[in-house]
């Protein structure tokens, strides 16, 4: 089978909807979108356990890491509400600043986007690999099994590698790559990070401040929830450290308690002992610690798990202190995308317009992961999903407009 159009968008998440329904609303017409599983947005479906973290009040390029400056898009869009309004959709932000669907499920954000490409026009085909780009006199000719389409303007919105069950299997980084863009080196972002000696505390939870520091240096420090499983820490705090851990053996240190000085803590400590003298020393410290925590630092202290709290010296209470504000796990960087997020790294920033145009092949546009940009936990990748979309949209619509124009005059 074989078609043409105008704007040709490879991938039928976030940003591509995003893409196809701005590019109509700037004028754009015969646009069509390729998606090679048989339904659209199905990682969005998934994004924030099924609830859809869409943005953040506090929306600023230092919340996001990687080769490309996303300064001037957040200059641009700000904030998602306006445009996710003309959709239908309203929103709710929480007290940690996330902005929300109003109906609290990330189908009514699918919904309203598909609706929206609906009645703009675009044509959703499914079940198509995108297999090659050849760029031609007209624009561009892309093969597909069973389909080859003449488009004069190609996005590439096909995601990175993270979570491949849900569509971003790196077919969309390969398709750059053949057109001679660069990859920067590719990695799991937003996930557990790979730690020794954490089976002990599988299933646990607790709040406290996770450090991550190699050779010597602070690379970061986030406060939240850890979760422990047999092979690694998990939850939020611990997918923000993944962002920026680039590689090579590191440390990430615990605070279990960081609203207490280690003076503090060991004076809590002795209270909460002198007051179960009878009780074993692992149950002596429940008024404190989960009962698997506390065995498992008495452990790391090195103190006998069958002590009584009565035997308990002021030594072994300092070094149990000191064991609780800071302690160290191993760990290694992630190497599954399955249980990622997000992708960190992509299409090289440099080689990309601040239109989201490639700067070494006009008409050929990016938006959304595909691109070397990650965010941290918060709405902050889905916003720059949603903006880049958006973006790449108007800017197909203008280069239209302006090719048009040349060829009249």
């Amino acid at each position: 089978m074989e078609k043409s159009c105008d704007i040709l968008i490879i991938g039928a998440g976030a940003s591509g909807l995003a893409c196809a329904v701005s590019a109509a609303e700037n004028g754009a017409k015969r646009i069509c979108l390729l998606e090679r599983l048989s339904r659209p947005g199905k990682k969005l479906l998934v994004t924030g356990n099924g609830r859809c973290n869409l943005s953040h009040e506090n929306i600023t390029s230092h919340s996001y890491h990687g080769s490309y400056d996303p300064t001037a898009l957040l200059n641009e869009i700000p904030d998602l509400r306006p445009f996710l309004r003309q959709l239908g959709l309203f929103t709710v932000t929480d007290d940690a600043e996330r902005i929300y669907p109003l109906s609290n499920t990330s189908a009514a954000v699918l919904d309203a986007l598909r609706f929206a490409a609906e009645k703009a026009g675009a044509e959703l085909i499914t079940d198509a690999s995108c297999e090659k780009i050849i760029p031609d006199k007209n624009g561009f000719t892309v093969k597909s099994p069973n389909l080859i389409v003449a488009a004069k303007t190609v996005v590439l919105a096909g995601g990175g590698y993270a979570s491949p069950v849900h569509g971003s299997d790196g077919s969309g980084l390969s398709l750059a790559k053949s057109l001679g863009h660069e990859i920067t080196p590719l990695r799991p972002a937003l996930c557990p990070i790979p730690a020794e000696k954490t089976k002990p505390l599988d299933g646990v939870r607790c709040k406290c401040t996770a450090t991550l520091t190699q050779n010597g240096k602070t690379l970061c420090t986030e406060q939240g929830e850890v979760q422990f499983t047999k092979t690694a820490l998990s939850g939020i705090c611990i997918f923000n450290l993944s962002s920026v851990y680039t590689g090579g053996q590191a440390t990430v240190e615990l605070d279990l308690l960081p609203n207490f000085t280690n003076e503090q803590t060991a004076q809590m400590l002795t209270s909460a002992i002198n007051s179960r003298k009878a009780l074993s020393a692992a149950d002596a410290l429940t008024g404190i610690f989960n009962y698997k925590l506390a065995l498992y630092l008495l452990k790391r202290a090195k103190i006998p798990a069958n002590l009584s709290a009565n035997e308990l010296t002021n030594q072994q209470i300092t070094t149990l202190a000191k064991t609780a504000k800071s302690l160290q796990f191993t760990v290694t960087p992630p190497t599954d995308f399955s249980s990622a997020q997000v992708t960190a790294g992509g299409v090289k920033g440099s080689e990309i317009d601040d239109a989201l145009m490639s700067r070494k092949m006009n008409g050929l546009f990016f938006a959304g992961e595909i691109l070397d940009i990650h965010g941290d936990c918060g709405g902050y990748n889905l916003h720059f999903a949603f903006a880049s979309g958006i973006k790449a949209g108007r800017s197909c619509a203008e280069y239209l407009k302006r090719n048009r124009n040349d060829k009249t005059q």
